[in-house]
């Protein structure tokens, strides 16, 4: 069986004319989750011979080992996807509380902070 990447619209496999690394989901269940929810597929339950490519990764990523080959961290989380519009995130809208009956006041000729409420 030929792997290839779980990663949505991903169509990278292992071939042996092509050097292209390919990453395990990892064992450990809190990193597990994270993987999981990162590649963001419904119903995705990953096997044991699951595999991400090394495009899911940015370069800050990886380490050289000792002998000169490129190794994953060991804390990182695939984050560079190709995610169809229904999947992207929205950028949050933070909303700014403010008080109301408090206004701050700064005179910076001085130093001093007034409140007035």
């Amino acid at each position: 069986m030929v792997e290839s990447c779980s990663a949505v619209n991903c169509c990278n496999r292992r071939r042996e004319d092509v050097k292209m690394k390919f990453h395990r989901i990892p064992t450990d269940p809190n990193m597990r989750k994270l993987w999981i929810h990162a590649i963001r597929r419904e119903n995705f339950t990953p096997s044991a011979k699951t595999v991400i490519c090394e495009k899911r990764f940015t370069p800050e990523d990886y380490e050289v080992s000792v002998d000169g080959n490129k190794v994953l961290k060991k804390v990182p989380v695939p984050s560079v996807f190709d995610f169809p519009a229904h999947l992207k995130k929205e950028p949050s809208h933070r909303r700014v509380l403010k008080r109301k009956h408090e206004y701050i006041i700064s005179r910076m000729n001085y130093g001093i902070t007034y409140i007035v409420l």
